[in-house]
């Protein structure tokens, strides 16, 4: 064990950051990394812009954002050496934080079949613990997945929203031959459209993408886009009767989304939703009863993708479809003021696809 002294690029209250020094003890299993690459995250922002409830705000901030993004380890230590590339995995389980194990932590550490995403005593770097806007992030050995060789930084940084679009796929058992709906052409309904596609392999006439804006659909090759404000493509999705559908929304939408996918899954389907909603969301129960349908709820990712979907980044039409999400124009941080720059355009929503983050050696000097 021993003391760091480190500097923190911290989000004070909604739209203020500011960089502050602390110590910080480094246990003999943690890594030292130092992040090179982040994105940013719709979660990000709802901190930035105030859009959290207000005690959510007051019990969190002050804290540093970012959890998607990958960095270099500074010294030897177990499994990894200096200078190793790495993904900075955010979702810590609470066996780890308390050096305890999975049965001896809760009910969703000891059974695979929930997965320690859920678990109750974690914790989940930039949402109650700071994240990666620090000189030095100091994690846990187990919670650091090397990046093998062959796939790009900019790709392995997406890693992150790549998992957690892998794991939603595991809640059900999808074959070639199966119909898939998914609601939501942002980020999220990207990355996981480029996940089912290629990890699956579902045809394009079996995979469909449903949005509301035609500009964001352009990067959807192997899919069917159907807009839902189109009457034409609204008739076409009335008839689709997925297996599965995954509500990639969120927000206001929320509801509506799940209400127009349980008129289209057919009788037994399973809807996965991956949105998120600080309000609570109106749903036509009759209709899920009728119909026999169930609703799973996935959020984030485990450690235990990560190695999975790495390996998946190593296939270059993976990492040519991951690409088009990263917004053309990349953010060079090297002051509090770049920071704000970043999040002010991200803010704006005069975009689509991911924005990428790249920090200046000189960043906390």
């Amino acid at each position: 064990m021993k003391t760091l002294n480190n500097r923190i690029m911290q989000l004070t209250k909604p739209y203020k950051f500011e960089k502050i020094e602390k110590n910080v003890i480094v246990n003999d299993c943690d890594v030292v990394v130092k992040p090179t690459l982040a994105y940013i995250c719709a979660a990000d922002m709802r901190y930035y812009t105030g859009n959290r409830r207000p005690e959510a705000l007051k019990k969190k901030l002050p804290m540093a954002l970012l959890h998607e993004g990958i960095g270099i380890v500074q010294g030897d230590t177990k499994g990894f050496s200096k200078g190793d590339k790495v993904v900075i995995v955010p979702n810590i389980p609470g066996y780890v934080v308390n050096e305890t194990s999975p049965e001896e932590c809760c009910v969703a550490c000891s059974n695979k079949n929930i997965g320690e995403n859920y678990c109750a005593s974690g914790k989940f770097i930039s949402s109650g613990a700071d994240g990666i806007m620090q000189k030095s992030v100091i994690h846990p050995s187990e919670c650091v997945v090397k990046i093998p060789e062959g796939v790009p930084d900019e790709v392995a940084a997406l890693s992150e929203l790549a998992t957690v679009s892998y794991a939603a796929s595991k809640k059900v058992d999808i074959k070639e031959n199966d119909t898939i709906a998914i609601f939501g052409n942002g980020a999220v309904g990207y990355i996981l459209y480029c996940v089912i596609s290629f990890v699956y392999n579902i045809d394009k006439d079996r995979l469909f993408i449903i949005g509301t804006d035609e500009s964001k659909m352009e990067a959807f090759e192997h899919a069917t886009k159907l807009n839902i404000r189109n009457d034409e493509d609204a008739d076409k999705i009335a008839n689709i009767n997925a297996n599965y559908v995954f509500e990639c929304v969120g927000g206001n939408n929320m509801g509506s989304a799940i209400n127009t996918a349980i008129n289209l899954i057919e009788r037994g389907g399973v809807i996965i939703s991956m949105g998120v909603c600080e309000e609570n969301v109106a749903i036509n129960m009759r209709d899920v009863l009728e119909k026999g349908l169930t609703i799973k709820g996935s959020s984030r990712s485990s450690r235990f993708e990560y190695p999975i979907v790495l390996e998946y980044m190593k296939d270059e039409k993976f990492q040519q479809m991951l690409r088009k999400i990263i917004y053309e124009n990349a953010f060079k941080i090297q002051s509090v003021q770049n920071l704000k720059e970043a999040f002010d355009f991200a803010a704006s929503k005069d975009y689509w696809g991911k924005i990428l983050l790249e920090f200046e050696e000189d960043l906390y000097e």
